[in-house]
């Protein structure tokens, strides 16, 4: 054993690199064949609509049933790339691409912190192994948030790079596949980002014009038409499932039933607390003259994400990539007992699997939503760094 580590580390480092990278592609590639192959039923979606726009077919289709496409024709012509490939050749490449973009996301997270208080290998490891659950729920159903992330770390970078236009071409983008970075519209108007949320509306636009190719204007407009009353036809029954974990599922659960009204207050009322939170931190920053606020902030608001769209199930708060990292990265800068809170924490966020806490357990915490207490921790933390300027 210790010849053949000697012989390893004998070879030159691009060697040593290309061995590694032989090595990892051969292990994603046998939990590819093992487990992930038979799934990945939201790619599916994603191919027959790309196959449907192609046809000139409408997308959106009760017959459909719970495999319905839910995202906007424009994303729709984006995965009618893929259907040029055979389906199971399809699925290969975009389990391999999630994969690689998955490792570039929490690259890009420890990247765009202000300053680097632990070395970035330790801090993504730890970051990855905290969110490991959410990976392999969303790589296993194939879904598009990881490109989704990565999009919007990209939207951050140009942020701090002040490249307001590409920003915007970014965020607008993101928009064509869920509407969720719409939670940053009102964070960019406050902040004057007018040439970001210009170009991002053109890139919208854009979007909503280009499936014309295929449909013509007039067929175009009533596939428009039918996806704001797909989502809100097959949402309303969703919020209270069991594994939703969106603030207001949180509250729908966890109070008495009959009390939807006092559920939707409650909804409500913590919105906006947390949005209060947020106008603070940005104040603070803007009083003590913090550069690069923006990634603080950020991670802040990619929380909100699951926490405030209708549909969060448990594998949507991979979008607290950027704050995990952050966090991890921080971890020395506070108290013990603060430290010991936060490291509990996030072990219980990575930890809450059923091989861990058992069917019984398992089922109580994710019936209950319990994973919400969690990240309105994490968002008291963020908002902690910002008060103690903590970088």
């Amino acid at each position: 054993m210790d010849k053949k580590k000697f012989l390893f580390l004998r070879l030159s480092k691009k060697k040593r690199n290309l061995l590694l990278i032989i090595l990892a592609f051969l292990v994603f590639l046998g939990i590819y064949l093992i487990h992930i192959q038979k799934d990945m039923s939201d790619f599916g979606v994603c191919y027959r609509g790309g196959q449907r726009i192609l046809r000139g077919e409408m997308l959106y289709r009760v017959s459909d049933g719970h495999l319905q496409y839910k995202y906007s024709p424009a994303s729709a012509l984006f995965f009618s790339v893929l259907t040029f490939l055979p389906y199971e050749v399809a699925k290969l490449i975009w389990y391999f691409s999630q994969v690689f973009i998955l490792f570039l996301i929490l690259s890009m997270s420890y990247d765009l912190l202000p300053s680097k208080q632990k070395k970035k290998a330790a801090v993504l490891l730890l970051s990855f192994l905290v969110l490991l659950k959410f990976v392999a729920r969303e790589i296993e159903l194939g879904q598009v948030n990881i490109f989704i992330i990565f999009l919007l770390l990209l939207m951050v970078k140009s942020l701090l790079e002040r490249e307001e236009v590409r920003g915007g071409v970014l965020w607008g983008f993101s928009l064509y596949f869920k509407p969720y970075a719409l939670v940053f519209l009102p964070y960019f108007l406050l902040k004057k980002r007018i040439k970001l949320v210009t170009s991002g509306m053109g890139m919208l636009i854009l979007g909503f014009i280009l499936p014309a190719i295929f449909y013509g204007f007039k067929q175009n407009l009533q596939v428009i038409k039918e996806w704001p009353k797909t989502l809100s036809l097959s949402t309303p029954s969703l919020i209270s499932q069991y594994d939703n974990a969106s603030l207001h599922s949180f509250f729908l659960k966890n109070i008495p039933a009959g009390q939807r009204e006092t559920a939707l207050v409650f909804s409500i009322f913590m919105a906006l607390v947390i949005g209060f939170f947020l106008l603070w931190m940005m104040l603070l920053a803007r009083r003590k003259g913090l550069k690069e606020p923006e990634a603080l902030e950020s991670s802040y608001l990619f929380i909100l994400i699951p926490l405030f769209s209708p549909l969060a199930w448990y594998y949507n708060y991979l979008y607290s990539v950027l704050a995990v990292v952050l966090l991890i990265s921080l971890v020395n800068k506070f108290s013990p007992a603060l430290k010991s809170i936060l490291i509990a924490n996030l072990v219980a966020i990575g930890a809450s699997l059923v091989e861990v806490m058992g069917h019984k357990a398992f089922r109580f915490y994710t019936q209950h939503s319990l994973v919400v207490v969690s990240y309105l921790l994490i968002l008291a933390y963020l908002f902690y760094s910002r008060v103690k300027s903590l970088r």
